[in-house]
């Protein structure tokens, strides 16, 4: 027993001892960019395989962020009442009402759309209703809420959906319009995946399209890592003494190190929030701490001057910018058409 304990123990303390090391560099504001010096260097054994660190720490990083970070939100915009005055209100409520009578034109005369169709005359009577209420009591301005909410599935701008509140109802009314009148490509396939996802989903569909959206930061993450390498590549397609797994070796590094930064930050914010104190401040540190700690892995492991350092630090930081609005919103339409 002594001997498999004693086995069990120098397979285990060396790899325990490759994390504790590692974590303990990363973390270290004075000394970033070492790990990737050091396995630029070769010593790479002493340390945990960079890949087997990402992994390790965005688990750790996402497991936290989304059990105890963020809360899926319910929906995108709901009006407020109270931002509202009565007359807009039923002005807002008229369009509406307007819009739906003149919908019921576009709808052919089939059993299954009869069946829309007198859905449309219940909502134009509960729009109807609405309206006489404001106009004799304005009080009841924020009982109507769900009039005019934005997430109601029976609600659409007249020029954007003619009315039309499920897929089969806008195919019909885009297909009776001649076509200098119909919507292009693209709008037409927002418009109808809207009004799907909406009749599948409800009130729900906000919820459902951001949850599956949060869900997929790991994997966009995980895609805009070796976009961010080549960019490292091509601003210092100079030094021939790089080459491009040098620069995703670091990109992970610095990966993981911002991973860790904004552990802490949220450590942090939980902690003031537990004592009633604002937040501000320490985001703003911290932020600051992340940016700082960016700039100075840059100067150390790429080792250039200070001008130059920050000069293309700073076009990186444009750079990335671009990268992730462009995953931002490839991601964003996946969600929204993958459901």
């Amino acid at each position: 027993m002594q001997l498999v304990n004693g086995r069990k123990q120098n397979t285990v303390s060396p790899e325990n001892f490759r994390i504790q090391k590692t974590t303990g560099n990363i973390i270290t504001y004075f000394r970033p960019g070492f790990l990737s010096q050091e396995y630029l260097r070769g010593r790479r054994t002493a340390y945990l395989h960079p890949i087997r660190m990402y992994v390790f720490t965005s688990a750790i990083f996402f497991l936290i962020l989304f059990s105890f970070y963020q809360k899926a939100s319910e929906s995108i915009v709901k009006i407020n009442g109270n931002q509202k005055t009565t007359v807009g209100l039923i002005k807002e409520l008229e369009g509406k009402k307007k819009a739906l009578i003149k919908s019921i034109s576009f709808l052919p005369d089939t059993s299954k759309l009869s069946i829309d169709r007198v859905k449309i005359e219940n909502r134009i009577i509960e729009l109807d209703q609405g309206i006489q209420i404001l106009k004799k009591d304005s009080t009841q301005r924020d009982k109507l809420a769900s009039l005019y909410d934005s997430n109601n599935s029976f609600e659409f701008e007249e020029d954007d959906y003619k009315g039309a509140y499920n897929a089969k109802a806008y195919d019909s009314i885009q297909n009776s319009l001649p076509p200098s009148k119909r919507k292009n490509f693209f709008v037409a396939r927002l418009q109808r995946q809207n009004l799907i996802l909406k009749e599948k989903y409800g009130d729900e569909t906000t919820k459902v399209v951001l949850d599956k959206f949060r869900h997929m930061f790991p994997q966009m993450l995980f895609v805009s890592l070796p976009m961010f390498a080549l960019f490292l590549t091509l601003l210092y397609v100079r030094r021939k003494d790089l080459f491009y797994v040098n620069h995703v070796v670091f990109t992970i590094h610095l990966y993981c190190a911002t991973f860790i930064l904004i552990l802490g930050s949220l450590w942090f914010g939980s902690i003031l929030g537990w004592a009633h104190l604002k937040t501000e401040i320490s985001n703003g540190i911290f932020s600051f701490l992340t940016m700082f700690y960016w700039y100075k892995a840059f100067r150390n492991f790429y080792a250039q001057s200070r001008k130059k350092t920050v000069l293309k630090y700073v076009l990186l930081i444009f750079l990335n910018i671009f990268l992730m609005l462009l995953l931002f919103g490839s991601f964003f339409m996946f969600s929204y058409f993958v459901n």
